[in-house]
């Protein structure tokens, strides 16, 4: 991203924290990259997707588009697949950005800096 990210949502995902799997769990990897760069970190409440809504239909729409229909050959031909789908997925326009693509809005946000 061409800005600082300050902070970061996720669902409870072990991927993410192993907070629920131990009080005394040590932080995950993900975790001490966030403290590292000083990134504030919210999970949402448990069994609660909704609260991660936009997430959810984004995973929803990514397998749906690109996932579900890949064939990879190689590590090096997924990674190839994966930039053109992102490419094209960031000029979509999204109904939670105005009616913006992903781009634009970002976009925006630097003629403003």
């Amino acid at each position: 991203m061409p800005f600082q990210i300050r902070e970061i949502q996720t669902d409870n995902g072990v991927e993410f924290t192993k907070a629920l799997i131990s009080k005394k769990a040590e932080k995950t990897i993900f975790e001490k990259a966030l403290e590292l760069f000083d990134i504030k970190y919210h999970r949402i409440r448990v069994a609660t997707p909704r609260h991660n809504g936009k997430v959810e239909r984004q995973n929803r729409q990514d397998g749906e588009r690109f996932y579900e229909n890949m064939r990879m050959y190689s590590l090096e031909d997924g990674r190839k697949q994966l930039a053109v789908y992102q490419r094209k997925s960031n000029n979509y326009i999204k109904t939670c950005l105005n009616m913006k693509s992903p781009n634009q809005v970002i976009q925006e946000y630097l003629g403003v800096m």
